[in-house]
């Protein structure tokens, strides 16, 4: 058949098993013995539809079962035939019309099973009969194929994954019980590649941090940022041990994507140390995302906090170095009982500037604890606001009594 026909059967707003239908009768493909077959097969088919999704009784359903098998059917024609009308034709000549059906049924099917997300985790699909009868009603090929080729892409994305992982020496398994994104897994290891260090995954957050500021201390001037930041040079890096033709184009991409936006983030020295971790972690595959004692990664990320903080992270201790800094006394995370009633003196003539603390907070705290930190802070800023400015309670008591409870206050030794 002639490409100016096929470029006209893709367009042609008609079912394309019709259009193929004619064009078999006109050209004597499709014998007249044949369309009488389909004449009678189909009300078969009609039936068994209509009763799998509704009822064979009603006559919406009926016709709505004549929309399906149709399309179904042309959905086989034109995936297998590719739009050339001579090969639908002899398609429908040498086959059943309900083993059409069957075929764009199958077609459904298989592209139900590819993964609808790039994730390594064990996906939770919908069924597949609500799949069906959504998809069978889809009267465009364009969004089949458009569908199919983002699963397609889903797929060989999570098998370069799954690839990477095992050069990482990772099991699909720890992958899969922590809900992965493929694309983190490959950027994960072309990062490694980059800094030819390919056969261990990133084990920590600190790990992750030490990784990145290793990098900003090795590749401090352009010159010495070009093998990694032009994409030749940098392919070439990640190809020191060769990787699967097949995923080779996938890895050039995410690689480019790697030199644009992350790169560009690990060499900007106006972002500190510890903003770059947050914008950066959930990119990337961290083995143990949680620390039980985050100190090493706070003096890591941030010197004036873990200065500051001394290593505490217990909340009294906290609110306690927040309070002095609303005060604009020296921050201290712990203060003395004689300390603490000078200090509620100076806030009940001078006030307590809480907003000084947010925007401490904001500037300095490590981002993974900002959220929780502000939290606490407005919450004892509130409080305060009863128990520190409280008219009545003249001889302190009560204001001790209120930083006793939620700061570290020392009370003086009996004599």
């Amino acid at each position: 058949m002639s490409e100016i026909q096929s470029e006209i059967a893709l367009y042609d707003d008609r079912p394309f098993f019709e259009t193929a239908l004619r064009h078999g009768v006109r050209y004597a493909i499709i014998p007249q013995s044949k369309i009488a077959a389909i004449g009678s097969e189909a009300p078969k088919g009609l039936v068994q539809i209509a009763e799998a999704f509704g009822s064979k009784y009603l006559r919406p359903e009926i016709e709505l079962a004549r929309k399906r098998i149709v399309n179904l059917a042309s959905l086989y024609l034109l995936e297998t035939s590719q739009g050339d009308l001579d090969i639908a034709a002899k398609l429908i000549r040498d086959q059943t019309f309900l083993s059409l059906s069957r075929g764009g049924s199958g077609l459904l099917k298989s592209l139900f099973a590819m993964p609808e997300y790039a994730m390594l985790g064990r996906e939770q699909k919908g069924k597949i009969e609500e799949f069906l009868e959504l998809w069978s009603l889809k009267e465009k090929a364009q969004e089949y194929r458009n569908l199919l080729a983002h699963r397609q892409a889903n797929a060989l994305e999570i098998e370069a994954a799954i690839w990477f992982a095992h050069q990482m020496e990772l099991t699909q398994t720890e992958l899969q019980e922590d809900d992965v994104e493929a694309g983190a897994v490959i950027r994960t290891a072309l990062l490694k590649r980059l800094l030819d260090d390919a056969g261990a995954p990133i084990e920590n957050q600190i790990e992750f941090a030490t990784l990145l500021d290793g990098m900003r201390k090795a590749y401090k001037t352009k010159a010495k940022r070009q093998n990694l930041t032009e994409i030749d040079l940098a392919w070439g890096l990640v190809q020191r041990e060769e990787l699967p033709t097949k995923f080779a184009q996938l890895s050039r991409q995410v690689l480019e994507e790697i030199i644009t936006r992350d790169l560009a983030l690990i060499f900007d020295a106006k972002l500190s140390l510890d903003r770059l971790v947050f914008e950066l972690k959930e990119r990337y595959f961290i083995c143990a995302h949680e620390m039980e004692d985050t100190s090493d990664y706070d003096a890591l990320v941030s010197k004036e906090w873990s200065k500051l903080t001394k290593g505490k992270t217990d909340i009294d201790s906290l609110l306690t170095l927040f309070l002095c800094i609303a005060v604009d006394v020296p921050a201290k995370t712990t203060l003395p009982e004689k300390t603490a009633k000078t200090l509620i003196k100076k806030i009940r003539e001078y006030g307590l500037d809480a907003g000084r603390v947010v925007d401490w907070i904001k500037v300095v705290a490590p981002h993974e604890k900002q959220e929780g930190l502000l939290e606490d802070w407005r919450d004892f800023a509130e409080e305060a606001q009863v128990y520190l400015f409280d008219d009545w309670d003249t001889n302190l008591s009560g204001a001790l009594r209120f930083l006793s409870e939620n700061c570290h206050i020392v009370k003086a030794a009996s004599k």
